[in-house]
């Protein structure tokens, strides 16, 4: 089924510039749109001291006054604190792609910990959020295997962040030319919530769940061996 997102999607990849990398410049698709959508939404940060093995990202969580004297990391951070741990600690925050929000007013993320000595410090919520999506750009000759583990690997990721499974999950690959493969892995794992969108020498290769806890990864294209 075509939600609004997935035809707003599908219209913009169908009319920008082929010269344009999707995964560096999805955002812009949404100037016009009703829908805010933010780059590398944060969606994880470190939650204690002694989770920091890495001595210069310890030093630098400890300088900038971003654990308390309980060695516990903060429940919020402003753009700056975001952009200095992302540049100095990029190991200790976990990003989506794209976070698409439903409506301009994008929402800070705040984070909390489930339990005292969790590693992570996850999104507490997602409402007035709408979607993440994740771009991949693979070759035209990628093995279904090959496109099959790239995608698994995001889901799983996705899926250990507990409030990101309510919402929608969009995958999109972006190749030159075309790919039987990549369409066999979205028709397995998307089933008929996918579409595939021509433009120029490009091709972007679209599936979507409403959502993420809904995909099936009990079975693959390629079991394991």
């Amino acid at each position: 089924m075509l939600t609004p997102l997935i035809k707003e999607l599908q219209e913009s990849l169908q009319h920008t510039p082929s010269k344009i990398q999707i995964k560096e410049s999805l955002h812009l698709c949404f100037n016009e749109s009703t829908y805010g959508c933010q780059k590398a939404y944060p969606v994880a940060i470190v939650h204690e001291k002694t989770r920091i093995t890495d001595p210069v990202s310890l030093t630098f969580f400890t300088q900038s006054n971003l654990i308390d004297t309980e060695g516990f990391t903060p429940c919020t951070y402003d753009d700056t604190q975001i952009e200095q741990i992302v540049a100095h600690a990029p190991d200790y925050i976990q990003r989506v792609n794209y976070m698409v929000a439903s409506s301009k007013s994008i929402p800070k993320p705040a984070f909390f910990n489930k339990f005292k000595h969790d590693y992570w410090k996850k999104i507490q919520s997602v409402d007035g959020l709408e979607a993440v999506i994740e771009v991949t750009v693979l070759a035209d000759d990628t093995t279904a295997c090959e496109a099959e583990a790239s995608l698994r690997a995001i889901i799983r990721k996705r899926k250990e962040v507990h409030q990101l499974k309510k919402l929608t999950f969009v995958w999109i690959v972006e190749i030159e030319g075309q790919s039987n493969s990549i369409e066999r892995v979205l028709k397995h794992y998307f089933k008929e919530d996918y579409t595939v969108i021509r433009n120029a020498e490009k091709s972007y290769y679209l599936g979507w769940s409403t959502p993420l806890q809904s995909i099936n990864m009990r079975y693959f294209v390629c079991p394991p061996q």
